[in-house]
């Protein structure tokens, strides 16, 4: 999984923000195109079976209209879901300049999957994969509000609970207080598989731990987790495999 900060090849340092402050309000297609052949090297060296996005974007006033999902698929990843994160009621989904701000997934193979809805925030779009029998995969992209952070944590606390058999669940979840705001969820003996001291996110010399693997207890023994650089955003991505 991968916040991948709409693919406008902005490393997270003091240098690439300033350099490229201007793509945040519009980013070429031609950038894009970078981003994109350094997104799916990486994809193509770890040949991963699923891919999970938050950040990409499917056509905006911001990207040159591009429909950057297209561009991943292939014969190796031909099955894939990509919708607006925003939620439904929501200006920003018919907005020109937010339109094409989504969530999505790309897969070797067909999975069983629904898009479900945090109850609150303005980012609302939760992704479920059935992976196997009595295991699934969730993602999100959690608030930048604490408060509505708190209430999105307890959400999926309760959806973790609901679900049968095995879960894992990924996330930009946006954690600036860091580690303490998922005691919620450690307390419901759920694992967190990142090690405390590995950060995700830059922003010059501050790192963070941002991008997050829980994992339920059954399935813990069989998860490893690797961060990889991701040159294009300054989110890291997380790999998962399973033993």
């Amino acid at each position: 999984m991968g916040n991948l900060g709409y693919l406008r090849g902005i490393n997270g340092s003091i240098a690439h923000h300033i350099a490229y402050a201007h793509r945040h309000f519009y980013c070429s297609a031609a950038a894009q195109a970078k981003a994109i052949g350094q997104l799916k090297a990486i994809i193509q060296q770890e040949d991963p079976d699923v891919c999970c996005f938050v950040e990409i974007d499917q056509g905006s006033g911001h990207s040159a209209h591009l429909n950057q999902l297209e561009h991943m698929l292939n014969e190796q990843y031909r099955f894939f879901d990509i919708e607006n994160k925003y939620g439904a009621g929501s200006a920003l989904r018919n907005f020109s300049l937010t339109r094409g701000k989504s969530n999505a997934f790309i897969s070797r193979v067909e999975l069983p999957f629904e898009r479900l809805s945090f109850a609150n925030g303005t980012k609302r779009l939760i992704y479920k994969l059935q992976l196997a029998e009595g295991l699934t995969l969730f993602f999100a992209h959690f608030s930048l509000k604490r408060n509505v952070r708190v209430l999105q944590l307890a959400q999926i606390r309760q959806m973790i609970r609901d679900t049968p058999g095995e879960v894992i669940f990924l996330g930009d979840f946006n954690i600036l207080d860091g580690l303490s705001e998922l005691t919620p969820l450690l307390h419901d003996r759920l694992v967190l598989m990142n090690k405390e001291d590995q950060a995700t996110f830059r922003f010059g010399r501050t790192q963070k731990l941002l991008d997050i693997c829980i994992c339920t207890p059954g399935i813990a023994p069989q998860v490893d987790l690797r961060v990889i650089a991701q040159p294009y955003s300054d989110h890291a991505a997380l790999l998962v495999t399973l033993a």
